[in-house]
């Protein structure tokens, strides 16, 4: 204590216990401080350790929603995005998927940040369009990550994601969704989201790649016969590289959906949400073995 009180600097934040503390930690730190963020990534990796594992590589069946289910957000954790504001938070039903994919965390990042989403994720997408708002070249290409030591506020329009943008990556995307249920949910392209960001978390003496995705629709979108809404949607997902040439994906959605006779707390709806998740992550996984060529 001696030495931190001499050196002036403030101790790491305790990591947030559980499931549900860390992910919805995970979205409210996502642009902090490092040691602040990696506080969450701790959370996560202590839940894992204690019971997490127990759901990699599984798919949810009506006898096993609620293992699959996270706690909800507040209007804490997402005061700072820039999204509509009068919807409710609550409304927004939460669940994980968890994988083990055959990538190196590299390997599985580039097929995420690459703008062609809808051949990396075929079946998801009938078009996507993405524009890096940040230096695309200076983040990929890393070796070395630039320090966050306080708070980034990149909405802001001063904001210089230059001198981090090894580190942090910021993306905005139109994208357009497949039919899915069979049809029964079809909705228009909408805009979307997403940020990156990658270091190196350590665990003990293990040092353990990883890279973070935040992604959120800023505002509802609906079909043209107004039948069916997706009001909000909020996710995190964590890739770290525990082993090597191994990846460990952690996707939390929250998403609140209406029309089609479905909502976004029943059974039907939250189960897919999560097979879904896993199938994305089957599919990096076989594209990284060479299974699958895009």
């Amino acid at each position: 204590m001696a030495v931190v009180l001499a050196s002036g600097c403030k101790p790491p934040p305790p990591a947030p216990e559980g499931l549900d503390a860390s992910s919805a930690y995970l979205i409210r730190e996502f642009h902090a401080a490092d040691d602040v963020f990696d506080a969450g990534l701790q959370g996560f990796m202590e839940w894992f350790d204690d019971e997490g594992f127990e759901l990699v590589g599984e798919r949810a069946t009506s006898d096993t929603t609620d293992a699959f289910t996270v706690g909800d957000l507040s209007d804490t954790d997402i005061s700072y995005l820039p999204v509509v504001s009068g919807r409710d938070i609550e409304a927004a039903a939460g669940i994980v998927s968890l994988s083990d994919m055959d990538c190196e965390v590299a390997q599985s990042e580039a097929l995420l940040v690459r703008p062609d989403q809808f051949n990396v994720f075929a079946d998801d997408w009938d078009a996507y369009d993405r524009t890096f708002d940040t230096d695309r070249d200076a983040y990929e290409d890393a070796t070395d990550y630039a320090p966050i030591d306080e708070a980034q506020d990149v909405f802001a329009e001063d904001w210089d994601g230059g001198a981090f943008a090894s580190t942090l990556m910021i993306t905005s995307n139109v994208g357009d969704p497949a039919p899915e249920l069979g049809g029964l949910a079809d909705l228009p392209g909408f805009p979307l989201f997403l940020h990156f960001r990658h270091g190196v978390h350590q665990r003990g003496e293990v040092a353990m790649p990883y890279y973070a995705i935040l992604s959120f629709n800023p505002d509802a979108v609906s079909n043209e016969a107004e039948t069916q809404h997706l009001h909000q949607s909020f996710t995190i997902e964590i890739n770290i590289e525990q082993t090597p040439g191994r990846t460990l994906r952690m996707l939390a959605l929250w998403t609140e959906i209406q029309g089609a006779g479905l909502s976004s707390d029943d059974a039907l709806s939250l189960n897919y949400a999560v097979n879904k998740a896993q199938a994305s992550a089957e599919r990096l996984s076989a594209i990284c073995a060479g299974e699958i060529e895009i």
